[in-house]
């Protein structure tokens, strides 16, 4: 396909499937009660050749995979079935203005000097292992607060090998606070997609694991194995997904480069099997693109561009407004506010 494949960072699974042995069921509990549905990614296995050629398929104009003439994407709607969590809530926002060395201590229980010394050593990033020693060192309260934030550090948004960024703190705080995430992961994927096919950014930084699903949940042949009649803590997409990954398609990234390549409308569920939403949003306010507010960034999406996801004829799709939200907060101008509260709105 040309360029080099999308960079996968390994997350710790081992290390925080031991973590979660050691809580206490009250913290077990709480700990659900934040991450939605979310838990048993620890138990899927990435299939690198899937996601590797998947990438390589994002079309960064219109937000959405192109397999011949036909077009797919993640939608809001889908992965707010996914996670578990209703899209009405209040959006987790960015850390703009946010002093992350301050706010990563405080959530940590340990000194800011402290802390700083090791972000300096790590080149500005807070290592899995001195989370570890924080870990053993925490009250049973304070191991909950810190297996969320290496959950959403390393398994949810990985920022780098073997190392978190600070601001994951803010996330974390918002997660606790109820504050909807799922619009975030969506986000940082269709960033990390976009960076990757611009040269911009090889390291993906959002879930591929929830990628993966989604994607095998529209493909005949794997979406089967994910028929749902009835959504529950205890019969979900990804649950399911853990528990039949064994009989899923393991191809060779080649391979899955030649499917994608050949696909044929016949080859997809279009409206996954265990997606029982009827209605999508498929405009912001009549017109244009869909907003999206990110933890990096801003962007925007065309769902009407993938109406065929929810039954509807996927005709001629609507005029682009390329770039037309996209907004990176890691860029060297932090005066975002006035856009991240414009963005709340819609």
């Amino acid at each position: 396909m040309g360029g080099a494949d999308i960079r996968i960072l390994d997350a710790p699974k081992d290390e925080l499937r031991a973590w979660w042995n050691l809580l206490s069921p009250t913290n077990r509990k709480l700990v659900e009660g934040h991450i939605g549905r979310l838990l048993p990614l620890l138990e899927v296995k990435v299939r690198t050749g899937l996601v590797r050629a998947l990438a390589h398929f994002w079309c960064p104009e219109t937000s959405t995979f192109i397999f011949g003439k036909h077009e797919l994407t993640p939608t809001l709607e889908e992965y707010s079935v996914l996670i578990g969590k209703p899209l009405e809530s209040e959006l987790v926002t960015p850390p703009l203005g946010i002093d992350s060395t301050l706010m990563l201590a405080e959530f940590l229980n340990v000194g800011k000097d402290e802390l700083g010394k090791v972000l300096k050593a790590n080149r500005g990033t807070c290592p899995f292992s001195f989370l570890s020693q924080c870990f053993e060192k925490a009250t049973s309260f304070q191991k909950g607060k810190i297996f969320l934030l290496a959950f959403f550090g390393f398994m949810i948004f990985p920022h780098c090998k073997n190392a978190c960024s600070p601001s994951i703190a803010w996330l974390v705080q918002q997660v606790c606070l109820e504050k909807n995430f799922g619009n975030t992961i969506l986000v940082e994927t269709f960033i990390s997609l976009i960076k990757f096919k611009q040269h911009v950014d090889k390291t993906f930084h959002a879930p591929l694991e929830l990628l993966q699903i989604w994607f095998l949940s529209h493909i005949k042949g794997c979406g089967d194995l994910l028929t749902i009649s009835e959504l529950s803590d205890s019969s979900h997409p990804i649950l399911s997904y853990k528990e039949k990954q064994g009989n899923t398609p393991d191809y060779h990234y080649s391979e899955w480069i030649i499917f994608m390549k050949n696909a044929r409308p016949q080859g997809f569920y279009w409206h996954a099997n265990w997606f029982k939403v009827e209605e999508a949003r498929l405009t912001c306010n009549g017109v244009g693109p869909v907003p999206l507010l990110g933890f990096t960034g801003a962007i925007e999406y065309y769902p009407a561009r993938v109406s065929r996801q929810y039954q509807i004829l996927q005709g001629l799709p609507p005029a682009l407004q390329p770039e037309l939200l996209r907004v990176d907060f890691a860029d060297d101008d932090k005066n975002h506010e006035g856009t991240v509260a414009q963005l709340n709105k819609m």
